[in-house]
């Protein structure tokens, strides 16, 4: 339970900063160009919950 409550909660502050996020596939969307680990909540959920950070052009 306590592991489900700090990967919602790392999700929400990093929905928080305007990154989108798909749970389901765990993939983290950033912005093609920007450094992923300028965000601690991505590195975090990459490697407690196997989450995959996927650049896109704005």
């Amino acid at each position: 339970m306590d592991r489900l409550k700090r990967r919602a909660n790392l999700l929400y502050r990093l929905r928080r900063k305007g990154v989108r996020c798909h749970t389901k596939k765990r993939l983290i969307f950033i912005p093609c160009g920007e450094d992923p680990s300028r965000y601690k909540q991505a590195v975090k959920l990459c490697h407690e919950y196997n989450f995959v950070v996927q650049f896109f052009l704005t």
